[in-house]
């Protein structure tokens, strides 16, 4: 009963550990080589602070440098995820704000690499080579927890907990956020969500988590070597999560039950050849799943109308008519524009930008007026989007000013703008293929309690409720655009045009009065252009101020109040459009002809 009971603990390690990477790996989308070593971390802090004191044991000298603080194993154990949340932390802000993809790749196996190596020279914290032993057990009162089959339970508590944080965080507004961010950074950004914050707390957590399963390992197995977190550990973690399938809680367990009981079916019918095996079979997996079924054995999205607030409430189950979203939306709180309809809302004063040699905008002038329609026109290359870029702060001009109700906004971020009331969509969507339409545009809406950790876990209530209203409210916008019948599809399963329905709704969620629109209709089929048009005026009718890049002349005629001629990056002419297609010249360079 013991072996099955150790064979036991070791999967349910591994459960706890695969489980925390993804969080990070399959939400966030951030590549960890480095997560046997945060494990590692939380063990060695665990075995120094509660080996016993040197006073403990009378002064007497004793083998090598097997003394600690002597303290109890709980705090013990809270240090060691404190431990391993800050040196996450130490790692994850050059790795959020430098590096990306395959750099980041390298950067947490170099760390990976050089900690363990620290952990075998670093003899007067770790023991050296040997490691540290003689870690005292769990103990409750007077009974002390030797045995596999008492400890057990609990590793299985631990891991359960373990799984309910990750899976409660995972599928959140945070976990929402996470997800935003792994597909599209960019788009989070343009909708007032700063995103280092998310992700630096996704590293630090998963790596905490990890250091309180190292330190009940620590506990359990009495010693903790160096060798034990090494680099084929951390690729083992990752190969659980990537086997079992990212982006939900349910893989890393059935990954972690697969992998982890590999080995003990192996030493049954090879012996000792079972580690070498079991790295082949592994990886042969790991190659097939990639060729078959990359998204691995379950799915994103598995088990996720088991949690409270995601399934489809009463609210959400009979799609609101776009007269009624219109009228909800009307009465939200929107930011607060002063002025009436008419009054300069946005003020763009000689913006200027160069690429090398090439004057891309020259001393680019005019403004938004509240309460109107705006196109940007002009032939390609005019400056359309640069100008658009510089305005949002995704670009910073060489030269000029931005100008939001008088204040001077020029090179902002793009969250800082939407909390000032001004956002932007972008050419090519953006939008969340793996999400829904719903979840797409439930991240526009601001102030969400849910996407704070601290609220959420110390008001999950108050969160679950606001997670109700923001869920309604992206409804009405979706209802607006007249596509609420596809809020619980994936945006992948909707149509390109549908797919800018999305974008426009989800800058809709965000209360800015100021809405940039860069080619709303650009790839879309002419049915869907008509939605567009349609969606575009409701804003109008909402009371917000709309820029747009178009370079339909039916389009910007249908909907612009006014239009802003650009050629080679110069303001040419202002005023209607039929005005500025009346004019020859214009006309010429707008059509070629």
């Amino acid at each position: 009963m013991s072996y099955y009971a150790d064979i036991a603990i070791s999967i349910l390690v591994l459960m706890t550990l695969g489980v925390s990477l993804n969080l990070l790996l399959g939400y966030a989308g951030r590549v960890s080589m480095a997560h046997a070593i945060f494990f590692g971390i939380g063990g060695f802090t665990a075995a120094r602070l509660t080996l016993p004191s040197a006073g403990d044991l009378g002064g007497a000298a004793t083998a090598g440098l097997q003394t600690g603080a002597g303290w109890n194993w709980f705090p013990a154990l809270v240090a060691a995820m404190v431990m391993a949340f800050l040196a996450a932390l130490m790692i994850s802000i050059p790795a959020v704000r430098l590096v990306r993809g395959e750099y980041l790749i390298l950067l947490t196996l170099a760390f990976q690499l050089v900690a363990n190596q620290l952990m075998g020279v670093l003899d007067s914290v770790t023991g050296g080579p040997y490691g540290l032993s003689g870690i005292p057990p769990i103990q409750f009162g007077s009974t002390v927890l030797l045995a596999p089959e008492q400890v057990f339970w609990v590793m299985l508590l631990a891991a359960a907990l373990a799984i309910a944080v990750c899976w409660g965080l995972g599928e959140s507004p945070f976990g929402r956020l996470l997800k935003g961010i792994r597909e599209h950074e960019s788009a989070v950004s343009s909708v007032g969500k700063n995103p280092v914050v998310p992700e630096l707390l996704a590293f630090s957590i998963s790596a905490a988590v990890a250091g309180g399963m190292g330190a009940l390992a620590a506990f359990y197995y009495g010693s903790v070597v160096p060798s034990n977190y090494s680099l084929t550990y951390s690729i083992l973690i990752v190969s659980v999560v990537v086997l079992g399938g990212i982006g939900n809680l349910w893989g890393p367990v059935v990954g972690a039950i697969a992998l982890g009981a590999l080995e003990p079916v192996l030493r049954k019918y090879v012996g000792d050849s079972a580690i070498p095996w079991q790295a082949v079979i592994y990886g042969a997996a790991l190659v097939l799943m990639m060729r078959l079924r990359p998204q691995g054995l379950l799915p994103e999205g598995i088990g996720r109308g088991l949690l409270p607030g995601r399934s489809r409430n009463k609210a959400s189950t009979v799609p609101p008519t776009p007269s009624e979203a219109l009228a909800r939306l009307s009465h939200a709180e929107a930011p607060a524009s002063s002025g009436r309809a008419g009054d300069p809302i946005v003020q763009i004063q000689g913006l200027a930008k160069s690429f090398g040699g090439l004057k891309a905008v020259s001393g680019a002038t005019f403004t938004l007026q509240q309460g109107q329609v705006t196109a940007l026109i002009g032939p390609n290359g005019a400056g359309k989007t640069t100008i658009f870029n510089m305005i949002c702060g995704t670009l910073r001009a060489d030269e000029g000013r931005v100008y939001l109700r008088g204040e001077d906004v020029t090179g902002k971020p793009a969250h800082q703008l939407v909390h000032k009331g001004l956002a932007r969509s972008f050419q090519d969507v953006r939008v969340c293929q793996r999400l829904t339409a719903l979840d797409n545009v439930a991240m526009g809406v601001q102030n969400q309690p849910g996407e704070h950790v601290s609220r959420l876990v110390l008001r999950p209530f108050a969160s679950r409720a606001a997670e109700v209203r923001v869920r309604q409210k992206a409804l009405d916008c979706l209802a607006l655009l007249g596509i609420a019948d596809r809020a619980h599809l994936r945006v992948s399963e909707l149509s390109y045009g549908d797919q800018k329905l999305v974008a426009i709704a989800r800058l809709l969620a965000t209360d800015c009065d100021v809405l940039l629109l860069d080619e709303p209709t650009s790839g879309v089929d002419p049915a869907s252009v008509e939605k567009v048009i349609d969606g575009i005026a409701r804003l109008r009718d909402l009371g917000h101020t709309v820029c747009l890049v178009e370079h339909s002349v039916h389009f910007v005629q249908r909907l612009a109040d006014r239009a802003v001629f650009l050629d080679q990056g110069t303001v040419i002419a202002e005023g209607t459009v039929d005005e500025l297609m009346d004019r020859r010249e214009l006309a010429e360079l707008y059509f070629g002809t």
